[in-house]
């Protein structure tokens, strides 16, 4: 499942991505994407979501999401560090985007929360 959502948060950015947006060859490898598995959809629709979900963040919060975010990829390289970087700058480049990287970057410190402090209950 990890996996999937790895490629559901990247279609996500790319379609956000204005390289990306008019290139056919790519909407079809999504659409393409999208059809192989229903867990696919699902994914993307839950990224999706929370990318729209997060319009309110300030300036201040955004400063703190960065130090945060570079403080972790300084320790520790894992992909959550790597998205949640890649997040943070594309959110500082495009205001328009604020709003949908915001749910991004709460949903991927929620799962990384919630994974070092689940394997303590199983």
């Amino acid at each position: 499942m990890q996996h999937i959502d790895e490629q559901a948060l990247s279609w996500l950015l790319k379609h956000h991505d204005p390289k990306h947006q008019n290139d056919a060859r790519s909407q079809s490898a999504f659409r393409a994407w999208l059809s192989i598995d229903p867990q696919h959809q699902a994914a993307f629709l839950r990224w999706k979501l929370e990318w729209e979900a997060m319009d309110g963040i300030s300036q201040e919060q955004l400063t703190n999401l960065r130090a945060i975010s570079r403080q972790a990829a300084a320790g520790q390289g894992t992909w959550r560090q790597r998205v949640l970087n890649r997040c943070v700058d594309l959110w500082s480049a495009n205001p328009a985007l604020r709003f949908a990287l915001g749910g991004a970057v709460c949903l991927l410190l929620g799962v990384a929360f919630l994974g070092s402090v689940g394997s303590y209950f199983l």
